[in-house]
């Protein structure tokens, strides 16, 4: 296993960066485009699929979680959908075979919930320690290990496994949470994609001026193509070098593409339609495609909760055990169960779920006690 890491190399964490931009702008048409997805499955379930209505208690199903040894609940009419970006690491020569796989840099959950009339998107630290599984040659999980959360797209024969278990892996993080599907991008197409919007304007607060002369602190620009890929993609040289800083720095770049975005959509209904056209091509889904002009109906009048953050501790160490000191992440539980709480409505269930198990142990030995006294 240490072999296989050692062969990553230094080249994936010179590319591992560059995939934010990709992503961003098919944040929106895929929110848009999974509210029409279950619109329609409720509709097919004899529910009209609007935002906020009661449905009957035939079509209600709870939901449990645990994060932080405490057990959450709620109804779950949510969907959610994991929004992942890669790296260009299995382009390296010197990755073991087998093993290839691309990094996951980039990883944002997206939630929208009819019961509650809100969506938004739950920013992931690729940097995250957690459990990851570790599969063979075949496919098959033979364990699981602490490490960074964007290797569990590393390890897979093919781009489905590797989704695959970076989707297992997000859904254990969040206590168990249902994801219902996945949207992949690589970072290689950032130009393209930046240029599709016309750039995105920023205010820059830390001096990127090693890597941009233009981009000076405080300076408030549209960036360009490359400025784009230079603004999401520093850390070692600018700031505090953190990943906490280039996160603050992506989500500001979301943040402004996803008003952009939008403003576009409310002026022209066909806009998303185009920028879809334009994002098929190089996304992953393991989804059907659905009518964009029909999906933007369907949250025109939810409520964004926009782009929200895990606390948690940074530090560095070698969980990987590679022999190289990394940057790690380590999450903060009962923040999860915060941000997932601004989007459903999730309650604390400890307390019933210890009576009902109380309950069970009770009636187990009042059993055995009755097959002793019949012997």
């Amino acid at each position: 296993m240490k072999d296989s890491r050692d062969r990553r190399g230094s080249k994936r964490r010179l590319l591992a960066e560059l995939l934010i931009a990709v992503i961003v702008i098919a944040l929106f048409g895929a929110a848009l485009m999974l509210y029409e997805r279950s619109s329609r499955r409720r509709e097919g379930l004899g529910d009209s699929g609007s935002w906020g209505e009661e449905t009957g208690e035939a079509d209600e199903q709870e939901i449990q979680l645990t994060l932080n040894d405490r057990v959450y609940a709620y109804t779950d009419r949510l969907e959610t959908y994991l929004l992942i970006g890669t790296d260009n690491s299995s382009a390296n020569p010197e990755a073991e075979q087998g093993f290839n796989g691309d990094l996951a840099d980039f990883l944002v959950l997206f939630l929208a919930d009819p019961d509650t009339g809100r969506y938004g998107f739950v920013q992931i630290d690729r940097d995250t320690i957690t459990d990851v599984p570790i599969l063979d040659e075949n496919g098959e999980e033979i364990g699981t290990a602490l490490e960074q959360i964007c290797t569990a797209h590393w390890y897979g024969q093919n781009e489905e496994e590797r989704n695959i278990n970076t989707v297992y892996t997000v859904s254990e993080l969040f206590g168990g949470l249902p994801i219902d599907g996945y949207y992949c991008m690589n970072m290689k197409d950032i130009p393209s994609l930046n240029h599709a919007v016309g750039g995105v304007s920023v205010t820059i607060e830390d001096d990127l001026e090693s890597v941009d002369p233009a981009m000076t602190k405080g300076a408030q620009i549209l960036l360009t193509d490359e400025q784009a890929e230079k603004f999401v993609r520093a850390r070692m040289s600018v700031g505090d070098g953190t990943n906490i800083s280039r996160l603050r720095r992506q989500r500001q770049y979301m943040e402004n593409m996803y008003r952009q975005v939008h403003e576009r959509f409310s002026e022209n209904a066909g806009y998303i339609n185009d920028l879809y056209k334009e994002l098929k091509s190089v996304l992953q889904t393991d989804q059907p495609d659905k009518t964009i002009s029909e999906i933007a109906a369907g949250i025109h009048d939810s409520e964004n909760v926009g782009f929200l953050t895990l606390d948690g501790e940074s530090t560095k160490g070698n969980q990987l055990d590679d022999g190289e000191i990394h940057s790690e992440f380590y999450v903060d539980e009962a923040s999860i169960a915060e941000n997932l709480g601004k989007i459903i409505d999730l309650r604390d269930v400890t307390e019933e779920v210890i009576t009902e198990d109380e309950q069970m142990i009770i009636e187990e030995e009042f059993t055995d006690d009755e097959e002793i006294v019949s012997e």
